[in-house]
């Protein structure tokens, strides 16, 4: 153990350290957001058209007016509703996918979103024994956070396909099969889609970056001993 602290940079460590609080940031911050827009969904009512967040704990509404009106005289003048709230984006979005016979969003990585606090928790203690561990396969504990932002990006992906490709009889207008857009912009009927990255993938690219840093600094001490 003696030589392993040796052999542990203060930079390595200092890389890690800011790795750990950049993915815990990213844990509750929303990773990518999908937007969807039409002609029945004017720019001033809907703004950035029905909105939604992907977040590692679940998916959220993404509308900024959803807002709560501050009196009921206001919500009553609202586009949105009345005063106990306005439209729930992701309810919304269920009902438009719903036409193309497409599955509830909800039914989507519900077994990751579950797994998610564990999985965050075991890269935590992999990293945290990364401060101080530099023997064998040392570069497995930094591996476990460099490849979260492809893993997101992997599985959401395998998502939107299944999505596109299982739809359902029932569907009121039949769309054939396809691969919604996992980044830009993309058509869907009458509906221009986006998909993009949002700050929460950042933050976890940046993580990404300073494991990256803290491995290549770690293998360079171990070289030189």
């Amino acid at each position: 153990m003696a030589k392993n602290s040796k052999t542990k940079p203060g930079l390595v460590r200092a890389f890690t350290v800011i790795a750990m609080l950049l993915i815990g940031g990213a844990y509750f911050s929303p990773i990518w957001w999908v937007a969807l827009k039409a002609p029945n969904y004017p720019a001033e009512t809907f703004p950035d058209g029905i909105r939604i967040h992907f977040h590692m704990n679940g998916v959220f509404n993404g509308c900024k007016s959803q807002e709560k009106a501050k009196d009921a005289q206001a919500a009553k003048k609202s586009a949105w509703g009345d005063e106990e709230g306005g439209l729930d984006c992701v309810e919304e979005m269920n009902v438009i996918n719903h036409f193309i016979g497409m599955e509830p969003i909800e039914v989507g990585a519900k077994y990751e979103i579950k797994a998610a606090p564990y999985l965050f928790s075991l890269v935590a203690v992999m990293l945290v024994a990364f401060l101080v561990y530099a023997g064998p396969f040392w570069w497995v504990l930094p591996m476990s956070g460099i490849v979260i932002p492809v893993a997101f990006v992997v599985d959401y992906s395998a998502w939107l396909w299944w999505f596109g490709h299982n739809l359902r009889s029932w569907a009121a207008f039949s769309v054939k099969p396809f691969m919604p857009t996992v980044f830009g912009e993309g058509k869907v009927a009458q509906f221009s889609t986006y998909s993009y990255p949002h700050y929460g993938f950042g933050l976890l690219m940046a993580a990404s970056l300073c494991l990256v840093l803290a491995a290549l600094l770690q293998r360079k001490a171990l070289k030189s001993d």
